[in-house]
């Protein structure tokens, strides 16, 4: 069943006190009451309590585990019946109470009846798929079973209990087997106690999972052609927007909740922060979103809070001005199931997703919705040049550095410096598309050497890592020390942390490892590094690595090394000034030549030079602004190198001041100390490719 769609949502369990009484004078009802000895009910569901109107209260024991001497079987022959209406029986309803709910009762009463069981209880569910495994009273009747409360499960059909092979398999042929626990289906004929009904009871469940994934993908296509057509199909309306009480797949402004969110696209877009936002919020007593559809009525469900959050966060602040919903856009079919019957989802890529426009009126102006989009694409396109800039110098370092030692063909040699040359010229290009394919093309290159060579120059080589989200906090609201730090050597994916139980429940052991979050996403089509690694032994790692560096930089035989360095950054602070000052020079002198060029052209528009006389000095002049670009242009990249190597110099020496010798780390440490680290495959002999990227050159 697909969450947050308006066709397949799950409804809750009806209020009873609102149902019309005229069923109380039906037939089935009153032979329902003739036939249910309410003495022998140990639990009934509330609402079949208040819909039977049966008095007796559920006995608070009949989910406790009993001691040997009471879980001793009696004599009669006990039972359970469990009740579940599809959505296509809620569809048949007559009045407000479907026929179907005391059909089934009265089916099954009927048939405890002929057979002499003796029913001690009845469990009732509606509009919950037979493939979920969270339904609330469904466990309850295995809770039910075994604690040994009962000898027979009873349903209508088999799909009733279960609409999958796998539970199917799990329960009825292992768990109540084990249990003693005899399940009888009265329309398909299924008795787990007649050997000769297995093959027809899995044969059952595989006919009723393949009529429900059958159903999932007709489910699908329904919502998807609702989506390119416009139609609004969701659970809950976006906060700022209502569904229209006219037509339920179409959006309107709510204009209460609609005035906050133009008050937050407005303070972001005049320089306020998240934080500042938030606190503005809160002071004044704004309902949150999720407190705000409580305040409304709707039957929001919030995992974190019931009852909806009370203060503004962040992350919703930044939900908000992201959403292009308020631009009037429509955007649906952002995620989806991965399987029908796998409570995961999987984020859609934005060109399979609908995205229809000028669906709904827009809420937030044109004039500061721009602005905040563009504050966004500013910010990322930063983020991203920088450290493709970053990426391409490291990458140019280390193949220049490992090709002064190496002896390299005369030919590839000359391409490799080629392809650097190129990548050093990009580097002060905005375009990151660009340097991202000459970076590739240097890389492409060096790939060409003999394997001996190639190897020796790729242990210092980078790859472009990706992670498109920020560190998150775990279930302890922790967030581990290596979040957003290690990536996979394959694909460039950052690694998750999970942790694996082992032990009794009484003493149960939780062991951390990471592991390549595409590899397991994307069942190992994207990437291939299946190998996982242990936290405990990642930390181990990394904790001796940086004490090396500390003690190294701390040795005597450093000492006057780091005197050099200090004096290296003295260095490159005067070539920065020198450039600078040769460089304002320069563009005085360009500005000049420009000028002259232009009253040059002035003076053979009014005749005062021949057109002969033009051409050369044009020429002449023409030359020496093509010079000064050329100079300016290598000044820039002089200058940024100078830059970023005093950068990472000063990083070093202001980290490794800090520490004499760590014995256990943290994120700051982890944060101080390295850039990434990049975990490749297993060899044949279970060793793997591990590389740290420290965040200065050591």
């Amino acid at each position: 069943m697909l969450e947050n769609e308006k066709d397949s949502e799950c409804s809750n369990l009806r209020n009873v006190s609102s149902l019309n009484i005229d069923y109380l004078k039906t037939t089935e009802f009153k032979m329902i009451k003739k036939l249910l000895s309410e003495d022998n009910l140990e639990y009934i569901t509330d609402y079949l309590r208040d819909l039977l109107n049966v008095s007796k209260e559920n006995n608070p024991d009949c989910f406790v585990k009993k001691t040997p001497f009471d879980s001793l079987h009696s004599h009669e022959k006990r039972g359970i019946m469990y009740v579940r209406l599809s959505q296509e029986d809620l569809d048949k309803e007559e009045g407000n109470v479907s026929k179907s709910i005391l059909n089934q009762i009265l089916m099954l009463l009927s048939y405890c009846n002929d057979k002499k069981i003796k029913v001690v209880g009845i469990f009732y569910e509606e509009d919950i798929s037979g493939s979920d495994r969270s339904r609330i009273e469904w466990n309850k009747t295995l809770r039910f079973c075994e604690l040994g409360n009962t000898d027979i499960y009873i349903c209508k059909t088999q799909a009733r209990f279960a609409r999958s092979i796998e539970f199917v398999e799990k329960y009825l042929h292992k768990k109540f087997i084990e249990w003693n626990i005899r399940f009888l289906s009265i329309v398909d004929n299924i008795d787990t106690f007649n050997k000769g009904n297995k093959k027809s009871s899995q044969i059952t469940a595989m006919v009723d999972e393949w009529k429900l994934e059958e159903q999932s993908i007709n489910t699908k296509k329904t919502l998807r052609a609702k989506n390119d057509a416009g139609q609004w199909t969701g659970s809950f309306a976006p906060y700022g927007y209502m569904e229209d009480p006219d037509d339920m797949y179409h959006l309107v402004v709510d204009e209460e909740a609609a005035k906050v969110v133009r008050e937050i696209y407005s303070m972001y877009a005049n320089g306020y922060g998240y934080y500042k936002i938030c606190q503005c919020l809160n002071e004044r007593k704004i309902p949150t979103p999720s407190k705000y559809k409580k305040l409304h009525g709707l039957k929001f469900v919030c995992g974190k809070a019931p009852n909806g959050a009370e203060f503004w966060n962040t992350d919703t602040i930044k939900k908000i001005l992201l959403d292009e919903t308020y631009d009037g856009i429509l955007i649906q079919h952002r995620t989806e199931k991965v399987a029908y019957n796998i409570k995961r989802y999987r984020k859609v890529p934005r060109n399979e997703q609908s995205i229809i426009a000028c669906a709904h009126d827009r809420i937030v102006d044109s004039d500061v919705s721009n602005t905040v989009r563009k504050k966004f694409a500013d910010r990322k396109f930063k983020i991203d040049l920088d450290n493709a800039r970053k990426c391409s110098t490291q990458l140019i370092c280390y193949v220049k550095e490992c090709l002064k030692n190496l002896s390299i063909e005369k030919v590839k040699s000359e391409e490799i410096n080629t392809a650097i040359k190129e990548l050093e010229n990009d580097l002060i290009s905005d375009d990151i598309k660009l340097i991202t394919n000459k970076y590739g093309n240097l890389r492409e290159k060096i790939s060409t050497l003999n394997n001996d060579l190639y190897s020796s120059i790729n242990d210092k080589l980078d790859i472009f890592t990706t992670s498109k989200s920020r560190s998150r906090p775990g279930k302890n609201g922790d967030i581990h020390i290596f979040s957003r730090k290690v990536y996979c050597a394959v694909c460039g994916k950052a690694f998750q942390k999970n942790n694996s139980k082992s032990g009794s429940k009484e003493k149960l052991l939780k062991k951390a490892y990471l592991h390549c979050g595409n590899h397991k996403k994307t069942g190992g089509i994207q990437c291939d590094n299946n190998g996982y690694i242990s936290y405990d032994v990642l930390e181990e790692l990394v904790l001796n690595e940086i004490n090396k560096i500390i003690k190294k930089y701390y040795s005597t035989e450093k000492i006057e090394k780091y005197y050099s360095l200090k004096k290296q950054s003295y260095d490159c602070e005067k070539d920065i000034i020198i450039l600078e000052n040769e460089k304002k020079d320069i563009e005085k002198k360009l500005n000049k030549k420009n000028e002259h060029l232009v009253m040059l052209y002035e003076d053979k528009i009014e005749g005062i030079i021949t057109t002969d006389e033009f051409v050369i000095l044009k020429s002449k002049y023409q030359k020496d602004v093509d010079n000064f670009s050329s100079r300016i242009k290598e000044i820039k990249k002089e200058i940024n190198r100078s830059n970023i190597k005093k950068t990472v110099d000063d990083n070093k020496n202001n980290i490794l001041k800090k520490y004499t010798h760590i014995t256990k780390l943290n994120r700051r440490i982890v944060n101080d100390f390295i850039e990434k680290i990049l975990i490749g495959k297993k060899d044949d002999n279970n060793n793997r490719f591990i590389k740290i990227f420290w965040d200065f050159n050591i």
